[in-house]
């Protein structure tokens, strides 16, 4: 499960579209990109309450999701794509890998963090079990698909034919067309449920929350393995 030979295609779009990231995601949520993101950390914060943490941000990006982390002490930035990794003013360490193949030792964090990432993996298995390998604690919020039939249908019409529409509102006709990739994704990934069955392999789920009728999910995690 995951994108496999489509990973490429969706890496180069992410290269393309570094400058306009975040105020494209911002159209693409209906403004909810951020909220979501903080909603993630405040579940974090409330049911496990830890601070001064060594975190690992996976799929980094720019570091808008380890921008809403306090009390960290430490904090390395994972991504495939090395344009995204140029922005990011919020780690203290910057790796450019594969979510698959991390270059990390055993449990060398507190807490991984995936802030629309996960989504992205080659191999979701695969991709699940180094999370557990090489931290204690899991935080995702990524892009989901739901369960019910009628709800997904929606999702798949609005990444095709109404998502790049949106985002060319604010970027290139260039760039904005790259947004058509999300596409690629949502009929790549495995339904919600099918997601939570691959994280209770590796992990046992301390709350699995979704949003925007399941196309966004939020977990959190403790790792077993």
């Amino acid at each position: 499960m995951g994108l496999g030979k489509q990973w490429h295609v969706v890496r180069e779009a992410y290269r393309k579209i570094t400058k306009v990231y975040e105020r494209a995601n911002m159209l693409a949520t209906l403004g909810n990109v951020d909220r979501w993101r903080r909603e993630a950390v405040a579940l974090f914060y409330s049911l496990v309450g830890k601070s001064t943490l060594r975190v690992l941000d996976a799929g980094a990006g720019p570091g808008n999701m380890a921008r809403h982390l306090r009390g960290v002490r430490y904090v390395a930035a994972l991504d495939a794509t090395p344009e995204m990794l140029y922005v990011n003013d919020t780690a203290d360490d910057k790796v450019v890998g594969m979510f698959e193949y991390m270059p990390f030792r055993d449990k060398g964090f507190d807490l991984v963090v995936a802030g629309y990432s996960l989504h992205a993996a080659i191999n979701l298995e695969r991709t699940v079990a180094e999370f557990s390998r090489v931290s204690d604690l899991q935080l995702v919020v990524s892009i989901g698909k739901p369960d019910n039939g009628f709800r997904r249908r929606l999702l798949l019409v609005y990444t095709k034919h109404i998502l790049p529409k949106l985002v060319c509102l604010t970027a290139p006709r260039e760039v904005c067309a790259e947004y058509e990739k999300i596409h690629t994704i949502v009929s790549a990934i495995p339904p919600n449920s099918k997601l939570r069955e691959v994280v209770s392999r590796y992990a046992t789920l301390i709350t699995f929350k979704e949003k925007g009728f399941g196309s966004i999910y939020i977990y959190l995690a403790k790792s077993t393995s």
